[in-house]
């Protein structure tokens, strides 16, 4: 649903950091990226590499590996901002170790200029985003990543979308969570999996997918 413009320097050189660690990424042979990624579908469900979300859900892994892991010698981006002696490009690397992954609904958007509605935190953004949005219309929710960089909030490269016409039902159970005390995080990888189910159970409506509780249909297959 997004396609890809040319951005302003800023735009360029942030996600160009990312792209080049996230390449670094793939050479990996210690086991550390295989040990994260099973810990994440353990909280996320797993995609199988046939299925349409094995891309978003790959390169939101990456992202969350990238700047989130808490393994034993920290979050791969921290490692690259310690060797990093290019000043704007550890500052890209600091803008995304601070950012934030969040669950939003999207508002009424100009070019250049997207509203987003963080449902977890409830915080109000204006995202500057040159990339088109074809497809995403007012009060449709998504999870991206949140990026404040050179004055801006910008999205990160993932965008997850859920089906249109569920955002009610997402907010109820975003508040019934918050009212169990469920940090951000568990309530982002509750809800993602509750995406997931929406590819399993094409058969059902996405609205009871999201309202009913997990022991109602059991666990998807992941595969």
């Amino acid at each position: 649903m997004v396609t890809t413009a040319e951005g302003d320097p800023d735009d360029a050189l942030l996600y160009r950091v990312a792209d080049d660690l996230f390449h670094q990424l793939g050479d990996d042979d210690s086991g550390e990226l295989a040990g994260a990624r099973e810990r994440y579908e353990e909280r996320r469900g797993r995609v199988r590499q046939d299925e349409e979300l094995w891309e978003p859900w790959t390169q939101a892994f990456l992202e969350w590996f990238a700047f989130e892991w808490e393994g034993a010698g920290g979050a791969p981006g921290a490692r690259a901002l310690a060797g990093e002696t290019d000043p704007r490009r550890a500052a890209a690397l600091r803008a995304w170790l601070r950012s934030q992954r969040a669950l939003v609904v999207i508002g009424r958007h100009q070019p250049g200029r997207v509203p987003a509605r963080d449902l977890c935190r409830g915080a109000q953004f204006e995202v500057s985003e040159p990339r088109s949005l074809h497809g995403v219309e007012p009060g449709d929710v998504v999870e991206v990543r949140l990026i404040g960089f050179e004055g801006q909030v910008r999205f990160g490269r993932t965008f997850l979308y859920h089906p249109t016409g569920t955002a009610a039902a997402i907010e109820e159970r975003v508040e019934q969570l918050r009212g169990q005390g469920r940090t951000a995080e568990e309530i982002l990888d509750h809800v993602a999996a509750l995406r997931l189910r929406t590819e399993r159970y094409r058969h059902v409506d996405p609205v009871r997918l999201y309202r009913a509780a997990t022991e109602e249909l059991g666990e998807p297959d992941g595969g």
